[in-house]
């Protein structure tokens, strides 16, 4: 195991300095480490797995998005809500704390002309937020909805590295009101796409408010993701084509792509 030492590419493992781990809601952290490989190498679209503890007990890493890095610091850090026993450990990591960390994975977000509006539910903006950041020329508009009270410092976080975000709350206690759906736009223009991530209602929404123009409208997905390299098919998105594994395979799926049950 190398202390932050990759070739771009390599998934390899490191063992990485916490710089800070933030709780930005009940259930959503930030957590922020040092390896500046990593932070040099990742693109939009990559992952990380964090192990939660030294043992064997959990034996898996966690996977997580990327949501920012600076090359410059050497930081790189992730976004995750509290979802059993590992997010729980890792949720209590600590400024200074030596952990292991294995990347980089997932196949980055294609590169192509034209702009997009991202459609965000809940901790689902995490895996947008450095797209948005190294390519601003590409974002259109980033759309956040959340619950509302409570959720204060994650749009926060999501405000300081995309200030033009358009915030969305259910209860309608702060941001721009209750629902992006009263502004999203409905009919992107030519070189014009959406790109969502979120809980399934979520989707199935934006499935609806598109429903004419589905070729315009594309997933990231969340999927357990156990070996990171394509072979326990854990990651598998089922689609007209066959099975995609989000590790090797393909990142963003148009939403009609899609089998409906898989989201």
């Amino acid at each position: 195991m190398s202390a932050c030492s990759c070739r771009k590419n390599i998934i390899d493992d490191y063992i990485c300095s916490v710089v800070k781990l933030e709780k930005l809601s009940d259930r959503i952290f930030w957590l922020t480490v040092r390896c500046a490989e990593l932070a040099r190498n990742a693109l939009p679209g990559n992952a990380l797995m964090v192990f939660p503890s030294d043992g064997l007990e959990p034996l898996l890493g966690r996977p997580f998005g990327v949501a920012d890095a600076d090359p410059e610091s050497g930081e790189i850090s992730v976004c995750f809500m509290l979802w059993g026993k590992g997010t729980e450990l890792i949720s209590h990591f600590r400024e200074g704390d030596l952990v292991h960390v294995r990347g980089l994975f997932a196949v980055p977000f294609p590169e192509r002309d034209g702009k997009v509006y991202f459609a965000c539910g809940g901790a689902g903006a995490a895996l947008f937020l450095y797209m948005c950041k190294k390519h601003p020329e590409r974002v259109a508009g980033l759309y956040l909805g959340i619950p509302g009270r409570g959720y204060e410092k994650y749009a926060e976080k999501v405000l300081e590295l995309v200030p033009e975000a358009h915030v969305f709350t259910d209860d309608g206690s702060f941001g721009e009101g209750d629902s992006m759906f009263t502004v999203l736009p409905k009919e992107p223009g030519t070189n014009e796409e959406v790109w969502a991530c979120g809980p399934p209602g979520f989707l199935a929404a934006l499935e609806k408010h598109y429903e004419y123009s589905p070729d315009k409208l594309f997933f990231a997905l969340d999927r357990h993701m156990a070996c990171g390299y394509g072979g326990c098919m854990g990651c598998a998105v089922e689609t007209k084509s066959g099975l995609k594994r989000l590790c090797v395979d393909q990142s963003l799926f148009r939403s009609d792509e899609v089998v409906k049950d898989e989201h």
